[in-house]
């Protein structure tokens, strides 16, 4: 109702959670503390959630992971926990392959990246491969991961760029950047 009080709306849903711990009410305290900014709260409350789902439920379980990896990546910069959490979605309901493939690409294009300028690069590699990946799994997010894949190769490096530091166009390439390693195909703008 809109004459509850939110935070003692918020009060009354911990109490409950503390007596009768359950699913629904640990995803409603995610979305409360979401909402509030208590973002550390709101992880613990969504990965409570998620491990008190019924086995069987595996389709929520699978939503809820990947919306565990958009909340790691969007509002905690935790790249590494956002990635493995899309990856378990899709594991947990093949269908959201796709879906979890574009959001691990998307990852990989912010994630930030040290190096000389192909290292810090090397990471667009990696971000058009998942959009490959996205495309190949599900029509429904093709043309959104073909629209970030043409965005994503104009920040690939030059070819004379690239010889520079003795990467060559087809050549094997090792990327680590927030904690995640991938081995992908150096290309060139041409």
């Amino acid at each position: 109702s809109e004459c509850i009080d939110a935070d003692l709306y918020l009060k009354a849903v911990e109490s409950l959670q503390k007596v009768d711990p359950s699913a629904s009410s640990a995803y409603y305290l995610y979305r409360l503390y979401n909402s509030k900014g208590q973002l550390a709260e709101a992880s613990q409350a969504l990965n409570q959630s998620i491990s008190l789902l019924d086995a069987s439920d595996v389709k929520t379980m699978a939503e809820r992971q990947l919306e565990l990896a958009v909340f790691e990546f969007q509002k905690q910069n935790h790249y590494s926990a956002a990635v493995a959490a899309a990856k378990k979605a899709m594991e947990l309901d093949p269908s959201m392959t796709g879906k979890a493939y574009l959001l691990i690409g998307t990852i990989w294009s912010a994630v930030p990246c040290g190096g000389d300028e192909v290292a810090q690069r090397s990471k667009y590699w990696v971000a058009v491969d998942y959009m490959q990946k996205a495309i190949n799994a599900d029509e429904a997010v093709a043309e959104e991961a073909r629209g970030l894949q043409a965005q994503y190769r104009r920040y690939f490096p030059n070819a004379a760029d690239a010889f520079m530091f003795d990467a060559v166009d087809g050549n094997s390439y090792s990327v680590s950047c927030g904690g995640m390693h991938e081995t992908t195909t150096v290309r060139t703008q041409k």
